[in-house]
């Protein structure tokens, strides 16, 4: 798991931080003549189809190129406890194992005669399967999308490669600090087993059967569990007869998706310091955060952004990295998911200042809770916020990957313009409302990746060994 500077808005997933557009304002001093950034949303056309699946399309003939984005209710949250990265090797063995139709050689070589791109990405609640065509191959490169989906092969050597490259994956998984951080840490937070937390083991890859994975497709892929965003060049009345041609006989869903246990929202104060040979240390600290559907979630965004969102300019940023020099980056992010997030401040240092970053963030939680927030610096974190978000849409085509995601999570209408607006309303007073009932710093879990001679002492510190892991 790649842990990277992030900026958890609108959905409060998991999305890189893009750069500032317009040479928006760095300081306070340059927000006298600066104005919040707009953006408009282009008019998408959805429709459902008779099978239950959904469309949204984005017209763009600027370029002869379409692309698509699919939204699929499965991954792996659904995983048997015993199968842990079961809904991994199947969108893998989707994408790589080859049709009733087609080798997967073959599959592959006709995808790259067309100079087109197809993908599979599985999440932890969702499948994400991309395409990306020519307007004039787009009949073609569906044909092959839907071949893919509908009549999967499986093929046998490629589960087998692709299960070496897992193992192989889980070999190495403890070379990075930061990588071991960014797993376990929900692990402190959730529990180990937790279907939000729970990571692929040896054993858990070496006991899966192609048998598995085609029972876990059969399960789960079916059209009324689908979103279909497109983006580009095409006709609308002929890609959905395309579609319909495409998508004939297959039936619903037979059953409804498994129930996934609820995340009790327990709050507990705990140190854990895994040991790792290393100059410098890797920090996690924080606790559960909220559901992306709490009406305080504009709030907590800009608190987010104020205490820690911007590495430069926040509070952490400003007092740990760049007045003590404590640090070689820290941020912030607050955690609004299907169910509980996490909330977490991530810091580097080195070893030496692990108790003296780990101090300085407490104190900084505990005196957000005091110290005044201006209008002219909330102007600013708005400004901030919302000019990062808009750089994500500066190619046209995002705009159908996130409104497909948004459809797909079932978020309002014009969600885009909400955001914006609720983004707004925000006051000071929120501010400070949102950072009493959110925030427990007295009740901080602590990670700690690195080398105990070098870190010293840490009180009530647990020392976890993952070396059999």
């Amino acid at each position: 798991m790649k842990i990277s500077r992030l900026l958890i808005f609108a959905l409060c997933l998991a999305i890189p931080r893009a750069g500032l557009a317009q040479n928006p304002p760095t300081s306070l001093s340059q927000l006298e003549n600066t104005s919040l950034p707009k953006l408009t949303v282009p008019e998408i056309d959805r429709q459902n189809m008779k099978n239950g699946m959904r469309l949204l399309l984005l017209k763009d003939d600027e370029l002869p190129v379409v692309r698509g984005y699919l939204y699929v209710a499965t991954g792996e949250i659904y995983d048997p406890a015993d199968k842990v990265g079961l809904a991994e090797l199947t969108g893998a063995l989707l994408r790589s194992g080859g049709t009733e139709s087609a080798k997967p050689d073959r599959f592959d070589e006709q995808l790259a005669d067309l100079a087109a791109e197809i993908d599979v990405d599985m999440g932890r609640e969702y499948a994400l399967i991309s395409f990306k065509a020519l307007k004039e191959d787009l009949p073609k490169v569906l044909a092959m999308l839907f071949d893919m989906l509908r009549h999967p092969a499986f093929d046998p050597q490629k589960l087998e490669l692709k299960r070496l490259q897992m193992m192989e994956a889980l070999r190495r998984q403890n070379d990075n600090p930061m990588d071991i951080a960014g797993r376990e840490f929900p692990k402190q937070i959730y529990g180990a087993d937790n279907v939000w937390s729970r990571t692929p083991t040896p054993e858990s890859v070496k006991s899966i059967t192609r048998d598995d994975i085609a029972n876990f497709y059969r399960r789960f892929f079916y059209p009324d569990r689908m979103v279909f965003a497109f983006s580009g060049d095409f006709s609308d009345a002929e890609l959905v007869m395309t579609l319909d041609q495409l998508t004939t006989g297959w039936p619903k869903a037979p059953e409804k998706l498994p129930e996934i246990a609820p995340v009790k929202p327990e709050f507990r104060e705990a140190v854990v310091l895994i040991p790792k040979s290393a100059d410098q240390s890797t920090i996690f600290v924080g606790h559960l955060g909220d559901k992306r559907f709490n009406p305080d979630k504009y709030a907590l965004l800009l608190l987010n952004e104020i205490l820690g969102g911007d590495a430069l300019t926040s509070r952490l940023g400003k007092r740990i990295r760049s007045s003590l020099g404590l640090v070689y980056g820290i941020f912030s992010r607050f955690g609004l998911a299907t169910d509980y997030g996490v909330f977490s401040v991530i810091a580097q240092t080195q070893a030496k200042n692990t108790a003296k970053v780990i101090e300085e963030t407490r104190d900084q939680l505990s005196g957000i809770l005091s110290q005044d927030i201006g209008d002219e610096e909330l102007k600013f974190y708005k400004n901030s916020l919302l000019n990062s978000l808009y750089a994500e849409y500066e190619p046209k085509y995002n705009f159908a990957r996130d409104e497909g995601r948004f459809e797909f999570l079932d978020y309002p209408p014009n969600y885009l313009q909400l955001f914006r607006e609720k983004i707004e309303l925000v006051s000071v007073a929120d501010l400070q409302r949102v950072a009493k009932k959110y925030l427990h710093p007295d009740q901080l879990q602590v990670l700690v990746v690195g080398d105990p001679k070098q870190i010293g002492a840490l009180p009530n510190a647990q020392i976890l060994d993952i070396g059999a892991r």
